[in-house]
């Protein structure tokens, strides 16, 4: 068992003894026997413990992961995808692949069809994408009514190889699906950014009264300025929504200044990824 192990870690690296962590709810012998691996701690004292040495849950569940070699890979994804690296996705998609053969882990299952639909795509075989995979990623989707981290970049990395309709039904009840989670910030995040990225297929796709609808709620939910790169995004999907709609100069002016904040952003990779986007649309008009 590693989690003791890395608590320690973590304790000693933040300069705290047994002695001034220990409290009238959790002892110091509990707390060293965890360390040890020989007792486990409930679920409330830990938490208790990691909030005494001002850590989150998610931060100690990372080192954790990495502690053990066993960072998802959907994690992985995006700096994949965004590099054009058909050979690390095959990889990734591999890994789960075997997980899922090894352990009949679902959400196992679910990241690799996600993983090889992107491989695929990127090696220019998108007609080998599994339809049945596809199929069972729906199925799940559908069915799942609360949305974690995991649910959201899961559906957020696979609008592409659903149909749009689908795709479209499934962005509709984010919100809903979300709710639970809605004042964590990463998960608040990559809602934003799954709400962006339907509103620009529906709006590549001509769905124009579904972006229209997508964009709505997400002026709805108020995104402030620390949400820095997701406003940025949010407003070049604006232009092109404008330029689709026939106000082309007001469009084109939103656009050009989202792509210009990503190039003093230090984002070279995603101007890329949007400027195509944005020439595909201008070449539709």
């Amino acid at each position: 068992m590693i989690v003791g192990k890395v608590f320690k870690e973590i304790r000693l690296a933040r300069g705290i003894t047994l002695q001034h962590l220990a409290d009238d709810y959790v002892s110091k012998s509990t707390i060293s026997r965890f360390e040890r691996d020989e007792a486990d701690l409930t679920v409330e004292k830990l938490v208790h413990m990691l909030d005494k040495m001002k850590i989150s849950m998610r931060e100690f569940e990372f080192l954790t992961k990495r502690a053990h070699g066993t960072i998802p890979s959907l994690e992985l994804l995006p700096k994949a995808v965004m590099e054009s690296d058909p050979e690390s996705l095959q990889k990734l998609a591999s890994e789960e692949w075997n997980r899922f053969k090894e352990t009949g882990s679902n959400y196992s299952k679910l990241s690799a069809i996600v993983l090889d639909a992107h491989y695929k795509s990127l090696d220019g075989r998108e007609k080998e994408i599994n339809e049945r995979y596809i199929n069972h990623l729906t199925d799940y989707l559908f069915q799942c009514e609360l949305w974690t981290q995991f649910d959201l970049v899961l559906f957020g990395n696979s609008i592409s190889y659903l149909p749009i309709e689908t795709s479209i039904v499934l962005s509709k009840e984010l919100i809903k699906k979300t709710e639970e989670f809605h004042s964590d910030r990463q998960s608040f995040e990559t809602l934003i950014n799954t709400l962006v990225n339907i509103t620009l297929v529906c709006i590549e796709q001509d769905k124009m009264e579904a972006a229209e609808d997508f964009i709505v709620t997400l002026k709805n939910l108020a995104i402030d300025e620390t949400f820095f790169l997701e406003k940025v995004i949010f407003k070049f999907a604006i232009g092109l929504f404008l330029i689709k709609n026939g106000e082309i100069e007001q469009g084109e002016e939103q656009a050009n200044e989202a792509l210009l904040a990503m190039k003093f952003a230090d984002a070279p990779k995603m101007e890329i990824i949007f400027r195509t986007i944005y020439e595909r649309i201008r070449e539709q008009e």
